[in-house]
């Protein structure tokens, strides 16, 4: 027995040493990961190689370091052009966007009344959000409902908003955007919404005041809908990457609707 056990040792130090499984929580060097298309998912082997049809760009070399430009925080807040600036740079807005959307545009007009329909029919299925339309429009004279179980979607100020909504998409989506004024515009709608009188024709109305988290909610919905209205176009009058650039557009433009809002 004594010599049975002898041999199992000898032959336990001759052989390898057992190799055990690395610990979960062990700190391993990090390694960059390939470039990846977010449209496609293709990864770019070589750095030269163009594979993201949202940008057509080429996949930046792993080692590349990015320059870093200096922001100041105040002007975000007070200069348009420097928020305008900032915007565009960060969501990689060029004049290829604006072009995509000058295209795009005509092609889902008819589907604007419809979009802004569904629309208020979301804001009224919770009473944070439909509350608000008890409130007068700037304009509207009518009768205003008493009570939120008063207030539908044929109530005649509602009506009257669905007008001006509309008008909103139409100049949302054939905005100049290298144009200072748009974003003028846009800051004073974000404004608006504060409660704050930005425009001079609200100067002698109710404040309209509606919470950031509804505002970034509806256009985020607003989104959600666009992107499926272009997405349902026939490949004769929209092609497949078209398409996905006019997706990525619009969710720049998106994006930067909520950036105004949340900055005011």
């Amino acid at each position: 027995m004594a010599t049975v056990d002898t041999l199992k040792i000898e032959q336990l130090s001759l052989s390898s040493p057992p190799v055990l499984p690395e610990p979960e929580d062990r700190q391993k060097t990090p390694h960059p990961e390939p470039a990846r298309c977010p449209a496609t998912g293709a990864i770019a082997e070589d750095s030269n190689q163009t594979v993201c049809p949202v940008t057509g760009a080429s996949a930046p070399p792993p080692s590349a370091e990015p320059s870093t430009q200096e922001v100041d925080p105040e002007l975000l807040r007070t200069s348009i052009t420097t928020r305008m600036t900032y915007l565009k740079d960060f969501l990689g807005f060029r004049r290829y966007d604006q072009d995509v959307l000058s295209k795009v545009a005509p092609l889902i007009y008819e589907s604007i009344p419809t979009i802004v329909d569904q629309l208020y029919s979301k804001l009224f299925e919770f009473d944070l959000t439909k509350q608000v339309f008890l409130k007068r429009n700037d304009g509207f004279d009518g009768a205003l409902p008493k009570s939120l179980e008063d207030l539908t979607l044929d109530s005649p100020q509602l009506v009257y908003r669905k007008v001006f909504m509309k008008a909103w998409a139409r100049r949302i989506l054939t905005s100049d955007f290298t144009s200072v004024k748009t974003f003028q515009y846009l800051d004073k709608v974000g404004i608006m919404h504060t409660g704050v009188k930005s425009f001079k024709h609200r100067a002698h109305v109710s404040p309209l005041h509606v919470p950031y988290r509804d505002c970034a909610l509806t256009l985020g919905w607003v989104l959600t809908v666009l992107q499926t209205a272009i997405l349902s176009l026939d490949e004769e009058k929209l092609s497949a990457k078209d398409k996905i650039d006019a997706i990525a557009a619009i969710n720049k433009v998106d994006r930067g609707l909520v950036h105004f809002v949340s900055f005011d």
